[in-house]
């Protein structure tokens, strides 16, 4: 039997979100049909998860002691494979690596994120010497070929997946939580823009914005399912994005969506989030009226949005991870 090593340097220290939390979804889905014996490199000192069929083993931290020390781990576990959740994987490693690429934002200005070239060179690099590359969307697997360049590892599109929720969804009328913002607050997630688009709405007609996520309100798995199900809306108007759990999340529970006019969240959304200019702050409050108020979308998009979100399915997701481990593995 193969033994398929996952690097989960991404969950890391504190609440698992965003793609901490898909990576280890996307492992419940994978674990519970593997043909394969399956170790979880959980970073030392960092929570281990409890999944069924999936063992754990402590890793190193640190990009130089993970480059020196991961290969001697991954001899002693037996690895016929190593499936990275991020895009670094060890130069001198003794198996076929996957590389994950979520986004590069060094390649898009208009995320507003500095780097180091330390980072780009160690990236690129990592990638180059990657045996197979997946990326959760088309823009990011584009923009890991452009780092690859010609003759490199394939770079394949596996999107993120979502569970289906549990309880059944809310008609329109019965959402009276707040519009609802998911994520982080780097300069990307164009929070102040938001925030002064909902300045320009009329006070008796202004909706209630929550933001949810690092640095202020983090809020477990369940109470997240719970602001979902119940919110008047979900609001995602990034300036970059390189998938969009966020809007997935919020197709998966019916609640309605506005989005920025990225290729990611298109892809992602189809023709069921109401879209905006992420740059234009008069185009974003026209928006929050209309998902706050439009009856007849946000009724289409609560009977349209799980619809949309099964073709993103945790199944389809441990499929692709399963084909490809085996073509690697051919």
């Amino acid at each position: 039997m193969n033994v398929i090593a996952f690097d989960g340097v991404c969950l890391g220290d504190g609440p698992t979100t965003g793609v901490g939390r898909a990576f280890l979804d996307g492992l419940h889905a994978y674990a519970g049909r593997a043909d394969a014996d399956c170790v979880l490199l959980v970073p030392a000192g960092a929570n281990r998860p409890t999944i069924s069929g999936l063992r754990c083993v402590d890793a190193p931290r640190g990009s130089v002691r993970r480059q020196r020390e991961l290969p001697r781990l991954l001899r002693d576990v037996g690895a016929d494979l190593l499936h990275s959740s991020v895009a670094a994987v060890p130069l001198r490693a003794p198996c076929p690596t996957i590389a994950t690429v979520h986004d590069l934002p060094w390649l898009h200005p208009e995320a507003a994120e500095r780097s180091s070239w330390w980072r780009r060179f160690a990236t690129r690099r990592s990638l180059r010497s990657a045996t197979r590359v997946i990326a959760p969307s088309s823009m990011s697997a584009e923009d890991a070929q452009r780092c690859i360049g010609h003759g490199g590892a394939k770079v394949e599109v596996v999107p993120h997946g979502v569970a289906s929720p549990t309880l059944p969804r809310l008609d329109e009328d019965r959402r009276d939580g707040p519009l609802l913002i998911l994520g982080d607050d780097r300069p990307r997630k164009n929070r102040a823009r938001l925030i002064a688009a909902l300045e320009e709405i009329p006070r008796d007609d202004r909706p209630t914005l929550r933001f949810v996520g690092p640095p202020d309100d983090y809020v477990t798995e369940h109470e997240k399912h719970d602001l979902l199900r119940t919110c008047r809306g979900v609001v995602h108007v990034s300036r970059f994005e390189g998938f969009g759990l966020p809007a997935l999340e919020a197709l998966a529970h019916g609640a309605p969506l506005l989005c920025a006019d990225l290729p990611p969240l298109r892809e992602v959304a189809g023709d069921v989030a109401a879209y905006v200019d992420p740059d234009d702050t008069r185009a974003i409050a026209e928006g929050l009226a209309k998902v706050h108020r439009d009856r007849a979308l946000r009724a289409r998009q609560v009977t349209d949005g799980p619809k949309r979100a099964a073709r993103f399915s945790l199944q389809r997701l441990a499929d692709s991870w399963l084909r490809i481990h085996r073509e690697v593995l051919t």
